[in-house]
């Protein structure tokens, strides 16, 4: 009978001091894991780009030139005609011009026109971008006088000029070819080996200094001369 108790006894204790262990064991791993969630870092905006979160429309342009979408595409690899080669920048059209510091004049107009959200659009297009030098070349004020309100249909019909309904890759380019824009202009093609000029209706010739960069929308290439419609 004394060792039947002496057994029930050490049972009890048994189960009590496995009890205890596991509680303890818990309430460590509890403070653990809340600890761990509270040191966690939050996402930051800069992290929800780079997730594939569109960024808002009204972003603004001061900001634009902090990053560029075309990097060092083709950095090292220029060809004979000094025409970099392009690459993907992972986002449509719109976003493209904002993310590139080369283009923030481009944006800018395209922002005052309206024609971001349709630069944003199904496509695929195929667009001339004017580089921040390009606009330079314009006479002095026209630039300014285009980004006016009065303007508007003016800068529209300036900057869907640069705009070709399709996905017109640099091999797909031929010389002498007439390509038509989105507003029935036509902008001729020269192409002597590497080296690409677009001419407007003007007789201005721009060159391709940066060509094949697609969009998810469509095609870019960068040129170093705004394109002029008929009559502008």
């Amino acid at each position: 009978m004394q060792k039947k108790a002496v057994f029930g006894i050490a049972l009890a204790l048994g189960l009590v001091a496995g009890a205890t262990k596991t509680a303890v064991a818990q309430t460590v791993q509890d403070t653990t894991s809340n600890r761990n969630s509270t040191m966690q870092t939050p996402t930051t905006s800069s992290q929800a780009g780079q997730s594939g979160v569109m960024p808002s429309s009204n972003t603004s342009v001061a900001t634009q030139g902090a990053g560029n979408a075309y990097g060092p595409m083709g950095a090292g690899r220029e060809s004979r005609g000094g025409m970099k080669p392009g690459g993907s920048t992972g986002r449509d059209l719109a976003i493209s011009a904002a993310k590139s510091s080369e283009h923030t004049v481009l944006f800018r107009a395209l922002r005052m026109s309206g024609l971001d959200e349709q630069a944003a659009g199904k496509g695929p297009y195929t667009v001339f971008a004017p580089t921040n030098e390009a606009f330079d070349k314009l006479p002095a004020g026209t630039l300014d006088g285009l980004l006016q309100p009065a303007s508007k249909s003016k800068l529209v019909k300036l900057l869907a000029y640069h705009v070709v309904k399709g996905n017109y890759a640099s091999d797909q380019l031929q010389d002498g070819q007439k390509l038509k824009t989105v507003t029935g202009g036509t902008l001729t093609v020269a192409k002597q080996g590497e080296s690409i000029t677009i001419t407007d209706e003007q007789g201005n010739a721009a060159t391709v200094n940066r060509a094949d960069l697609e969009a998810t929308n469509g095609m870019i290439h960068s040129i170093d001369t705004v394109l002029m419609p008929k009559g502008k």
